[in-house]
């Protein structure tokens, strides 16, 4: 070798050195740029969103909203309950509009059962906004029977409500309350145990289908609850088998994954952005 040649081991010591600082460098920038949790540490926090016109416009006056329920929305009310978290959120996102949720949910509640209470627990309490959430209670008691404990795969229980009652009691709760100046969002009913092709989901749809028509034919909010929690039990079954009881503690009542994915839907349904909602983090 040349006397004026260069060892190509001679610069080694000073790559080991250089080498890792440069990744790490690389390594520090790309977290900090990509990672949600890092980048708070550096970032100003999320100014308070502006409503949309149609939160706006549902919230005029005293910015009151009643959750007419069944017992998932009764039980909605406590910790980590969707009528608790949407509270949370709301105060979080619009906290100069004092916006008030009454909870309104009835545990064993059907159709019949809301509109036979309508006026005092919603329009006496004068919201500017109504959520009605229905139907579970209306298929589920015509497949069990809770006095006997017994199972009817056929759904002849004479609890349950016909489909053209359900119809006919709804329609008369959205008609009040529209006259009475109140804005309505129909939640539909979610799924009934985690056994999508069970004889109750199986026949639940017709009862979605016949919300979705009252929301079209009355010009009111219609909001799916029932397809975001199938598409995850699809998704999870697919890989994992039958699950059991993975958004509902009962298979029924959700428990806090599934009132996070009832929560989350109703606000974007309301027109809050994504980017809005994901800027909350919720304290249990």
């Amino acid at each position: 070798m040349p006397v004026n040649a260069r060892s190509p081991h001679s610069n080694r010591p000073l790559l080991k050195i250089l080498i890792p600082l440069a990744l790490a460098a690389i390594t520090t920038i790309v977290t900090v740029h990509f990672s949600p949790h890092l980048t708070t540490l550096f970032q100003t926090p999320i100014s308070i969103a502006s409503p949309p016109p149609e939160i706006q416009n549902i919230l005029n006056g005293k910015r009151k909203i009643v959750t007419l329920g069944d017992s998932i929305t009764a039980a909605g009310k406590y910790t980590g309950g969707y009528v608790w978290l949407m509270q949370r959120y709301l105060n979080a996102l619009y906290p100069n509009q004092k916006i008030e949720i009454i909870n309104a949910g009835i545990s064993g509640n059907k159709s019949t059962d809301m509109q036979q209470r309508f006026q005092q627990d919603v329009i006496d309490k004068k919201p500017d906004l109504v959520t009605i959430n229905v139907g579970v209670n209306d298929v589920w008691h015509a497949f069990f029977d809770f006095n006997t404990q017994q199972f009817d795969p056929e759904g002849k229980v004479p609890k349950g409500v016909p489909l053209a009652i359900y119809r006919q009691k709804l329609t008369e709760m959205v008609k009040a309350a529209q006259a009475a100046g109140i804005k309505v969002a129909l939640l539909s009913p979610t799924p009934i145990r985690e056994v999508l092709d069970g004889p109750e989901n199986l026949r639940l749809p017709q009862y979605i289908a016949t919300m979705r028509q009252v929301a079209i034919d009355n010009k009111c909010l219609y909001i799916d609850l029932n397809s975001p929690f199938r598409e995850v039990l699809i998704a999870f079954q697919k890989h994992g088998g039958r699950s059991f009881n993975l958004l509902a503690a009962d298979g029924v009542h959700p428990n806090q994954a599934g009132n996070r994915i009832i929560a989350y839907t109703i606000l974007r349904s309301l027109g809050i952005s994504d980017k809005d909602i994901q800027s909350v983090q919720v304290k249990y």
